[in-house]
């Protein structure tokens, strides 16, 4: 027999060998099954901080086996519900596949991009989660005929924080800085609170279209309030644009004692001083204590808490009034009172400080640190 018939009768057998072993389940290109039985645990919607503002929703859950994969998600939005459809795929025919279940987690962006201020809801087989728009989401609007076009153009160059000494707390943040031109203004400064930190964004707003501006930089500044009633004691951070992060402390919970689980009183600052004194002891280290004479309004309002905190060198007294709610009789003449507050001077530098209460100050003076050495 000749080699060349030799070498056809091996390659044929050695073809035969190689389709036998080859399994026949391997799937081919659209060789799949399609459905909809990935197994949805839980729905996250993240939004960003920019404007207009973007979103995105984050899925997560379980595949029913090691041969099922995630084939797309589809978001429609039904009036102001953003449903998620999420189609797996698997291959057909006699597969080998791991039977336990497979976590998945994916993060699909959200077109919010001109919607209204409003709720909103993210769905996704039986899980939900939701999410407001302050404001409309929209790059343009027109006013009187005038186009225009808006972003984060303004230029920070400072902030600063205030915390006043009324009770509750009140917090004001000035922001100054730069607007890259004549025709650029502040639109609106958005805040909001994430956990312990206050995010501050300045909205600008320019004309669009072929207008004549000034092209140098102008200059802004503005100051808003942060709403910080019923916080409770901390430290507190402010973020405004992109500029560096500055924090602020309350020293005490910032509400009124009682106020959300007291509805037989009503709360305030409503007590008149009109007289302010200083004792020091002879001791060491020294004691200092203030002594306090005013009036309430009435025969039912009555001091409920006298709160004595430093700033600096400056000891701010509050004294906390509480009358009973309701229709009740009260005699209307003034009442007095006389108080004494000792105050927290231990560690003390050597210095003068001052004591606020109400409308009246007075100071005193340590002449050596008030602490053991």
């Amino acid at each position: 027999m000749s080699k060349k018939l030799y070498l056809i009768i091996f390659l044929l057998m050695f073809g035969f060998v190689l389709s036998a072993c080859q399994p026949d389940d391997i799937p081919t290109n659209g060789d799949y099954t399609y459905g909809q039985n990935a197994l949805v645990d839980s729905v996250e919607f993240i939004l960003m901080e920019n404007f207009p503002l973007q979103a995105k929703a984050i899925v997560k859950g379980n595949l029913p086996d090691g041969c099922t994969e995630l084939y797309e998600i589809i978001v429609e939005r039904e009036s102001d519900q953003f449903v998620l459809t999420i189609t797996t795929r698997r291959p057909t025919g006699d597969v080998a596949c791991t039977e336990v279940l497979v976590p998945f987690e994916e993060t699909v962006d959200l077109d919010i991009e001109g919607l209204d201020a409003g709720t909103y809801t993210v769905v996704a087989q039986d899980e939900k989660a939701g999410f407001t728009l302050e404001v409309d989401n929209v790059l343009t609007d027109q006013n009187d005929g005038q186009k225009y076009s808006y972003g984060n153009t303004a230029l920070v160059d400072s902030f600063a924080i205030d915390v006043q000494y009324s009770f509750p707390r009140q917090v004001s943040v000035t922001i100054g800085g730069n607007l890259p031109d004549g025709c650029t203004k502040i639109d609106e400064i958005l805040t909001k609170r994430d956990g312990d930190t206050f995010i501050i964004e300045i909205i600008t707003r320019r004309p669009t279209g072929d207008v004549a501006c000034t092209m140098a930089l102008v200059p802004f500044e503005e100051t808003l309030d942060l709403e910080v009633e019923g916080l409770e004691a901390g430290t507190y951070k402010v973020r405004v644009q992109d500029f560096s992060t500055s924090d602020f402390t309350l020293d005490v919970d910032n509400v009124f004692p009682g106020e959300y689980d007291d509805d037989k009183f009503t709360y305030a600052t409503k007590a008149k001083v009109e007289g302010l004194s200083i004792n020091l002891m002879e001791s060491f280290p020294v004691q200092v204590s203030v002594n306090l004479s005013g009036f309430v309004r009435d025969g039912c309002t009555e001091i409920h808490d006298i709160i004595a905190e430093r700033e600096g060198d400056t000891f701010k007294i509050v004294i906390i009034t509480r009358r009973p709610t309701g229709d009740i009789a009260c005699t209307m003449a003034i009442v007095p009172f006389e108080e004494k507050v000792k105050l927290d001077i231990e560690g003390l530098s050597a210095g003068t400080y001052q004591v606020v209460a109400g409308e009246l100050t007075e100071t005193f003076t340590l002449d050596v640190d008030n602490a053991y050495p």
